[in-house]
């Protein structure tokens, strides 16, 4: 059987590991991969849904598929977009949906001696992110100064820690999270906490040593509450890894605020070794009361001092985060607090969202929505000024100066 990959052009690092696991699964079973989607026996197709923007994506990509396919062909939806939306995938004909909660289905339709869950995905090739502009010019340039390294004055950005290398060996440590939060689909398709056996874990980092990698990144949707479900931590599992013999460093996606500040005491000693390199906490927002409604539960002021304690009194190099702005109720006052968050806290990089409200989920009941203009209007004010003072290093004063001018005023 030929199979054919139609990657999202928003790939998360779950969904691109998901999208390697299915395809080395398929390998494994004696399948061959095609870039003709013409020729395929069957059409997977990546998907996201985080926000509208992404989900209409899914869609014109699935409809891509189901006019590229041959007579017989299946087309197959993979990523969260059917349990994000069931009631849109559930009226597109002809298309089989493969949430990431229901990988072992592929057994079923494509049965193999090999279990899926048995195979692990480690390395990514940056091919996964070649529809994302933003992802793939952070690679190259990424690639750049890595190439100049060796030069006395040049040095890799703290900015493009986070972007993913094909250099780095990837293990999934967790899948799910403990959260709540009332803006969020995601959970529909991902779930609660899964957290991968340690031992697993342990054999493909000794895996990642003995094939001369040094840089291990562990993904998951909240490392932070890695073993919540079996009595374990993420600091008792990262020192367990550092046992293992090596020169290698480690990289976190994603560590919940929640949880940092729970483990902070425990994963500080850690930290001080210099060998977890960097990390992102999604903040989501300055203000409490939005985090309030968004059913975040964790005081700023907490996240914002562990976070600049972090980076101030031990080794980790930098530390990456996530803010949403137009979140329903967000006044002016609210989203300044989110914008002074370029300031206070000691963060390399911002991604900053606008808030997309998804089917069902509770912050779509909540009054005071925000305007579309006002959330764009916010989401470029924010990045403007996080680029001039993170990209540029220019001084706080200097950077709302330039922003003001392009800018206006705050809305």
């Amino acid at each position: 059987m030929l199979f054919h990959i139609l990657n999202s052009a928003h790939p998360c690092t779950e969904l691109v590991l998901d999208m390697t696991q299915i395809t080395r699964y398929l390998d494994s079973a004696g399948h061959a991969r095609t870039e003709n989607i013409e020729s395929a026996d069957a059409i997977l197709v990546s998907t996201c849904a985080f926000n509208l923007e992404y989900e209409n994506d899914a869609v014109a990509n699935i409809e891509k598929a189901r006019k590229a396919a041959k007579p017989g062909a299946k087309v197959i939806v993979c990523g969260c977009f059917s349990k994000i939306n069931p009631a849109l995938f559930n009226s597109i004909e002809g298309v089989t949906a493969l949430p990431p909660s229901e990988m072992n289905n592929i057994e079923k339709l494509f049965p193999s001696d090999t279990p899926i869950n048995s195979i692990s995905a480690n390395i990514i090739t940056g091919s996964e992110y070649r529809e994302n502009k933003m992802f793939m010019a952070g690679i190259r340039l990424k690639k750049i100064f890595a190439a100049a390294r060796f030069l006395p004055f040049v040095r890799i950005p703290d900015f493009l820690d986070t972007v993913p290398m094909p250099d780095w060996y990837m293990i999934r440590g967790a899948s799910g999270c403990l959260g709540e939060c009332s803006y969020c689909a995601i959970k529909r398709a991902r779930g609660n906490i899964k957290s991968v056996p340690p031992e697993f874990i342990i054999a493909q980092v000794k895996d990642a040593v003995s094939k001369g990698f040094s840089e291990i990144s562990f993904a998951g949707d909240d490392m932070g509450c890695y073993g919540a479900d079996s009595g374990s931590s993420l600091p008792e599992l990262l020192n367990e890894v550092f046992k293992v013999p090596g020169d290698f460093r480690v990289n976190i996606r994603f560590i919940e605020p929640v949880w940092l500040i729970r483990h902070l005491d425990a994963l500080v000693p850690i930290f001080k070794t210099g060998r977890v390199t960097s990390f992102c906490a999604p903040l989501q927002s300055g203000s409490q009361k939005i985090l309030d409604a968004m059913r975040r539960r964790y005081k700023i002021s907490d996240a914002v001092a562990a976070i600049n304690y972090v980076i101030r009194e031990t080794k980790v190099k930098s530390v990456s985060s996530i803010v949403m702005v137009g979140f329903p109720g967000e006044t002016r006052e609210e989203f300044i607090k989110s914008y002074e968050l370029i300031s206070r806290a000691d963060i390399a990089l911002y991604q900053a969202l606008k808030y997309e409200g998804r089917p069902g989920t509770p912050s779509e009941k909540l009054e005071n929505k925000v305007g579309e203009d006002i959330k764009t209007a916010r989401q470029k004010r924010f990045w403007q000024k996080m680029k001039l003072m993170r990209f540029l290093g220019m001084s706080e004063k200097a950077a709302e100066a330039i922003t003001r001018l392009k800018f206006g005023g705050i809305v």
